[in-house]
């Protein structure tokens, strides 16, 4: 289904995956990294590779998605804003401190307990997110003034780089309005997706698990 027809620009915990949820409603099957949790056909190597050499086959990546968001996708939205020329771009954006605590009770560790036996998709996508995640966006996560101010320059970045009439700049709590007027669509007769709170983190790292073992693929859930 590529070329890309938008691209999430914002750091995950910006309430990326109730977007990626909206996307997918609205008829933009999205990628996310719980889709590479998900999805069989994604190999997660491939976004290492693309960190080491920035470049990677995009068309071949995103083939089953029209939209990405989150990382590992976030990490090459400059890379994906010039290979899609025509994608509309939509920046997450939520208070920079309760990111910080945010990540920190959640994606900066992959809370996933060695005494479980996780599937090997999970533990390959975690040491991609730890290659691309941990150990690149939040390598300095442990100096919080450093990593708001790295938060608060992606998001100058992207209304720098990306032109106003392309760009929406979204909070998830603003709902259905102003994501379907950016992409002129119809608001569906539903209630905004709400989604991966911190709290339920760890949880939802043992649905995906369930979801994995169970045989299904629900990459478009």
């Amino acid at each position: 289904m590529a070329p890309l027809k938008v691209i999430g620009t914002g750091f995950g915990r910006t309430g990326t995956l109730s977007l990626c949820f909206a996307l997918d409603i609205l008829g933009y099957p999205c990628h996310h990294m719980e889709k590479v949790l998900l999805d069989p056909t994604q190999d997660p190597s491939a976004f290492v590779k693309a960190s080491q050499t920035r470049t990677a086959n995009w068309d071949r990546i995103f083939e089953n998605y029209v939209a990405a968001v989150d990382w590992p996708a976030a990490e090459f939205w400059s890379e994906l804003v010039q290979k899609y020329p025509d994608a509309k771009v939509i920046l997450t954006i939520r208070d920079p401190e309760d990111w910080y605590a945010s990540v920190a009770n959640t994606i900066n560790e992959w809370p996933m307990d060695p005494n479980i036996k996780w599937p090997m998709r999970m533990l390959k996508t975690r040491a991609m997110a730890r290659a691309i995640v941990k150990e690149g966006v939040l390598r300095d996560f442990s100096d919080k003034e450093a990593m708001i101010a790295k938060f608060n320059d992606n998001i100058e970045r992207v209304k720098q780089l990306v032109p106003q009439d392309r760009l929406l700049i979204f909070h998830v709590g603003d709902g259905w309005g102003p994501l379907c007027r950016f992409l002129k669509a119809t608001p569906p007769d539903t209630q905004f997706p709400r989604c991966n709170r911190g709290s339920d983190f760890v949880k939802r790292l043992l649905w995906v698990k369930k979801a994995i073992e169970s045989g299904r693929n629900l990459a478009a859930m």
